[in-house]
């Protein structure tokens, strides 16, 4: 019985690694496909056919004391920009070494 167990926890293992894998790959052709400008990260994504460009919503919850530091460190005064500041350039540090 212990041995059916220890099988099974290994295939769930096993399973979630390969979904993980995937989701990571998927990722990666996102960066990959021409849809994110890592020289003008003002613009994400390829425009839609109608000119608007393709935006994803968001939603997070952060300590309050972390989203003041957040807005003092980017020099912005709302959370929406300071955010969004902060990802680009994790974004951009992320292919080049940043200090």
């Amino acid at each position: 019985m212990k041995l059916i167990n220890a099988i099974r926890m290994i295939e769930e293992r096993e399973k979630r690694k390969r979904k993980a894998e995937k989701e990571m790959q998927r990722n990666v052709s996102f960066l990959n496909n021409n849809t994110f400008d890592r020289k003008n990260p003002g613009r994400i994504m390829n425009e839609g056919s109608n000119g608007q460009k393709n935006l994803v919503h968001v939603q997070s919850i952060f300590p309050q004391e972390d989203i003041i530091a957040l807005k003092v460190k980017t020099g912005e005064a709302h959370v929406r920009d300071a955010i969004s500041k902060a990802v680009y350039y994790y974004l951009e540090c992320a292919t080049e070494e940043c200090n």
